[in-house]
């Protein structure tokens, strides 16, 4: 099961980004620290437990393959990331409630 956590925090930052005037690549290359999260956890737990000590090829190898996975998760769960998405831009766009 994918880490849904990680992903509405990923997509949050996109939406984040975008409210702050980001262009969509900008703001996918200002939320990478989410990105590579969701991505981390999309790889197996072999794939992630020396991740650090890997080259940074190999590390981008693995990336990619964590990246891969997750992209056909969104394609085979349209509607679970439609909802994280919607949710998402809720959270970024709507101002946060007094106290």
């Amino acid at each position: 099961m994918p880490d849904l956590t990680a992903i509405l925090a990923f997509y949050q930052a996109i939406a984040f980004f975008s409210v702050t005037g980001a262009l969509p690549g900008e703001a996918a290359m200002m939320a990478q620290p989410e990105r590579e999260a969701v991505v981390q956890r999309f790889l197996s737990p072999s794939e992630r437990g020396n991740f650090d000590a890997l080259s940074d090829v190999d590390r981008r190898v693995r990336l990619r393959k964590g990246e891969t996975r997750f992209r056909a998760w969104e394609s085979a769960n349209p509607d679970v990331a439609a909802v994280l998405r919607r949710k998402a831009e809720r959270l970024a766009f709507e101002p946060a409630p007094c106290v």
